[in-house]
């Protein structure tokens, strides 16, 4: 069973792929997030158990770390990781595994998607990851069928230092104060609402409040179909990033 979180589609894309190639089930876990009482698949037979993710400052995001808590693994299971990144991975596995002992790890490059710190990738850099990814999917999966004991990651340099370091200090500044929305062109679809995986935006008078609780996900302003959020004046510019967007033939949201 691979559980899979994510906020812009890569991740979802990436779970899907691997659930194909190696005839598994992708299971999105933002419901079993918003609602801790949901009761999680059974998966205790299974041969294989499986976590992907995006790298949020060369770490896993923390409800990615919360989510696992509620994992029971046996010796016999098969445990790997897939995460995805717009550059490198640092130490992000390593500080995944000291919380969820795994047999395999790898990283795979996808089109970035943090716009706050620049423009998404151009469009033939955004096709040309792609397509690395679908090759390098097939090489993971083939280790995967074959419980390859194997970590096979993009870490970049000073790997300790960006995940230790940058990785402490990067959730200190996800603040949401800067989240603003604009009232002629919201909808009041609630699509913020449903994806926010802390349950952090509200609709008061129809319109989306941030309560004070952020991991600069995105997903809010990402997939907003109307484009009506920004993140103060940085984002006003800079056109949106979600895969469904650019590839589409999906729909809005990969489920």
């Amino acid at each position: 069973m691979i559980f899979y979180f994510s906020a812009t589609g890569n991740s979802a894309w990436v779970a899907q792929q691997l659930a194909e190639k190696t005839s598994d089930k992708a299971i999105n876990i933002l419901p079993f997030l918003k609602d801790k009482s949901l009761a999680l698949p059974e998966f205790s037979s299974e041969s294989f158990l499986a976590l992907v993710f995006p790298v949020y400052a060369w770490r896993p995001p923390q409800p990615v770390l919360d989510f696992i808590k509620r994992l029971k693994i046996s010796d016999e299971m098969h445990v790997y990781a897939v995460c995805t990144m717009g550059e490198t991975a640092g130490n992000t596995m390593k500080y995944l595994n000291s919380f969820f002992p795994l047999s395999a790890a790898y990283s795979v490059q996808m089109p970035n998607n943090y716009i706050i710190l620049g423009d998404r990738d151009k469009e033939a850099v955004e096709n040309r990851k792609i397509a690395e990814a679908k090759q390098q999917l097939d090489i993971i999966s083939e280790g995967i069928i074959k419980r390859k004991k194997e970590f096979i990651l993009k870490k970049g340099l000073f790997p300790a230092f960006v995940t230790s370091v940058i990785g402490a200090v990067f959730p200190k500044f996800c603040r949401d104060k800067k989240f603003q929305v604009d009232q002629k062109r919201c909808i009041s679809c609630s699509l913020c609402v449903q994806l926010c995986p802390l349950n952090n935006v509200t609709l008061v008078d129809g319109y989306p409040q941030w309560q004070g609780n952020c991991i600069h996900c995105m997903a809010c302003l990402q997939n907003c179909p109307k484009s009506a959020i920004d993140y103060g004046n940085i984002s006003k510019k800079r056109k949106r990033y979600s895969f469904a967007r650019i590839k589409k033939k999906l729909p809005l949201i990969i489920k």
